[in-house]
């Protein structure tokens, strides 16, 4: 874990419990010469409004702007009898949820692990939906619903527009 006296050297910036900032010579004789910063810049950055974004009503503005969300992302484990909902997944995946399923804590049951998968990739061929494993091991998978894309080249997800 990062220390907070640290954590400012990590985003580069100078530590305000040590007593001082670090100022940057150059800058200082540009600011003296009054070329390099503006005075409207100046103003924009040192007397601008922050609005937190974690107030309500700028959750009920942004919600007002984009509506409900009709996709989601599923996070599923397979059951105490260690199967998967196939079904409720592939109702899930034509509604355009992406799936992500988790076989971790199947860990000490290998068996089991290629059965899950064995029906999750039987699943997804009826679907026309690929399976991609996450991790080396295969036991974290992710099946992007209808309508979404994976760039396998870029590693990107998204919704096809």
């Amino acid at each position: 874990m990062i220390g907070l006296s640290n954590i400012y050297s990590f985003f580069g910036l100078p530590d305000p419990n040590e007593g001082g900032a670090v100022v940057n010579e150059t800058a200082i004789s540009e600011i003296e010469q009054g070329a390099s910063i503006e005075t409207s810049e100046v103003e924009i950055m040192t007397g601008g409004k922050f609005h937190d974004l974690g107030e309500k009503k700028w959750q009920l503005w942004t919600h007002s702007k984009l509506g409900r969300s009709n996709r989601a992302i599923r996070y599923i484990q397979p059951d105490d009898l260690h199967r998967l909902p196939v079904h409720g997944i592939s109702q899930r995946l034509v509604s355009g949820d992406m799936v992500v399923v988790d076989l971790r804590d199947l860990k000490h049951m290998t068996s089991q692990q290629d059965a899950c998968r064995r029906e999750l990739g039987g699943m997804s061929e009826r679907l026309g939906a690929a399976v991609f494993a996450l991790d080396s091991a295969e036991t974290l998978l992710l099946v992007p619903g209808a309508g979404s894309i994976v760039d396998t080249a870029s590693h990107h997800l998204g919704i096809d527009d």
